[in-house]
């Protein structure tokens, strides 16, 4: 198991929850950047149960995921090497969706041995296509 202090649970701010395009369908999303020497296997664990979809019309070296409400975006590594994760949602339970979708990222790292560290980023909502 990795040490839960450097997989924090994700704590969205007030601005957050206020800053989307009342009156338009909206899609709401966060990044999470995973690093570690058990990063690649710690995602892996998290995507297994979601379901791929490699018709996508997505940017090369992205996957799509889906599952109930929520997409996860996988990208490749940063800079600095981190694996880069967009979890997102749209509709009326948008938020609820994202949220339950970082709560699920987040059991998965904790449950992967070795070294994994996770950083999330509030994202600005979009219109949603």
């Amino acid at each position: 198991m990795c040490d839960n202090s450097v997989i924090p649970s994700f704590n969205p701010s007030e601005d957050w929850y206020a800053d989307w395009p009342h009156g338009v369908s909206t899609s709401v999303q966060i990044l999470a950047s995973v690093t570690g020497a058990a990063a690649t296997r710690a995602v892996q664990h998290f995507l297994e149960p979601l379901t791929h979809n490699p018709d996508a019309r997505v940017p090369a070296g992205v996957d799509l995921y889906y599952q109930g409400g929520f997409t996860v975006e996988t990208m490749p590594t940063d800079d600095a090497g981190a694996l880069q994760i967009v979890l997102a949602s749209a509709g009326e339970d948008g938020f609820d969706s994202v949220l339950s979708a970082a709560n699920d990222l987040t059991a998965a790292l904790r449950e992967t041995s070795g070294e994994v560290r996770l950083t999330w980023h509030e994202l600005a909502a979009t219109r949603a296509p």
